[in-house]
C-alpha cells in the first residue's frame, strides 16, 4: 500500500452530478423546512429551560400538557446522562492508556517486491512489470487469473 500523495491542481476533487433544477429546488425547500423545524425545537428547549415565556412555548406546552419545569427536568436528565457517559468513557480511556500504554502501530507496510507478486500466481510477469512501470493503465480484459477454487 502506497502512502497518500498530494493532489495535483488539475485533478478535480468535488464530484458534480447532473440533476434537474426542479429536483434541486425541491431539495432546497426540504432542507430549508427541516432547518427551520430544528431551529424552532432549539428555541423551544432553550426558552423552556431558561423560563422565557413566548408563544411557541405556550403552544407546545398546551399541546403536550406540560409545563416549563417538566422540560427543564428533561434537559437536566439528558445532560446528566451525557456527563455520566462522558466520565465513564474518560475513565476507561485512562485505564486503557495506563494498562496498555500508548499504542502507535499504524505504520505503512513495506513495498511489495516483484517476486512476491509473482509468487501469488494471480498475474503474468509482463502485466506485473507493466503495472510497476506505468502510473495509469486501462485494461480491456481483467488481467487477474481466476483462482482454481472459483472455477468449480
Amino acid at each position: 500500500m502506497a502512502q497518500s500523495r498530494p493532489r495535483h491542481e488539475e485533478e478535480k476533487f468535488l464530484i458534480t452530478g447532473n440533476r434537474s433544477w426542479f429536483r434541486a429546488c425541491i431539495d432546497f425547500l426540504f432542507t430549508l423546512f427541516f432547518w427551520g423545524y430544528s431551529l424552532l425545537v432549539v428555541i423551544f428547549f432553550l426558552s423552556a429551560t431558561f423560563g422565557f415565556s413566548n408563544s411557541l412555548t405556550r403552544i407546545v406546552n398546551a399541546t403536550f400538557n406540560t409545563v416549563n419545569s417538566d422540560i427543564r427536568n428533561l434537559v437536566i436528565l439528558g445532560f446528566s446522562i451525557f456527563l455520566v457517559f462522558y466520565a465513564v468513557l474518560y475513565v476507561n480511556r485512562l485505564y486503557n492508556k495506563k494498562r496498555f500504554g500508548s499504542l502507535k502501530r499504524r505504520n505503512y507496510p513495506a513495498a511489495v517486491s516483484t517476486s512476491e507478486l509473482e509468487s501469488l500466481g494471480l498475474m503474468d510477469k509482463g502485466t506485473i512489470a507493466q503495472l510497476q512501470r506505468e502510473d495509469y493503465i486501462v485494461f480491456e480484459k481483467n488481467p487477474i487469473i481466476p483462482l482454481s477454487s472459483e472455477n468449480q
